[in-house]
């Protein structure tokens, strides 16, 4: 669903400041429209229409992990490096990149060009909680962290982009 401003979800009321997000509660993905300009002025992202695609596909990545019981691991482990949240949410970046694999198979799209597979892993990077952190408070927290650093977030883009498998995507065993 998307929206301006807020609107109300299974999850609460949503505003802007929440970007995209997945609400389990309802089943619904839930797209800022603003999001992409926020991601390119307020983050330093180079954006692009591909880049909209990764966000969706990250996000529709939680329903899969709906689907499979794996959202269910992060409800009582919130923050933190090795957190089950940071898990999530670099599994969900490498679904996001086999989606990103497999665009031209499944007809959605024509195969991805290099550029823009650069630009969704500078959007996944610019989203990445070291950065995030170090962009508005000067310093960075990895305790804090629910989605991961630059790095990691990278890692698992191309993880899943490169592999093609959405098995290579088990991002809560082992190091990550």
């Amino acid at each position: 669903m998307f929206f301006s401003g807020s609107t109300d979800t299974g999850c609460g009321t949503a505003t802007s400041e929440v970007g995209p997000f997945y609400c389990p509660a309802d089943q619904k993905v839930y797209i800022d429209l603003g999001f992409l300009k926020e991601l390119q002025d307020r983050f330093g992202a180079n954006g692009g229409p591909f880049t909209l695609g990764y966000i969706l596909a990250h996000e529709y990545g939680h329903h899969v992990q709906d689907l499979l019981g794996d959202l269910a691991k992060v409800r009582g482990d919130q923050q933190g490096p090795n957190s089950a949240a940071v898990r999530s949410e670099l599994q969900a970046d490498c679904y996001a990149g086999v989606w990103a694999s497999q665009t031209r198979r499944f007809g959605v799209t024509l195969a991805p060009t290099p550029e823009e597979i650069a630009d969704a892993v500078d959007a996944a990077a610019a989203v990445g909680d070291d950065r995030i952190q170090k962009s508005t408070q000067g310093q960075v927290n990895p305790e804090t962290w629910t989605h991961g650093s630059a790095a990691q977030r990278v890692k698992w883009l191309t993880r899943g982009y490169e592999s093609k498998d959405p098995a290579q995507c088990d991002t809560f065993s082992g190091p990550i």
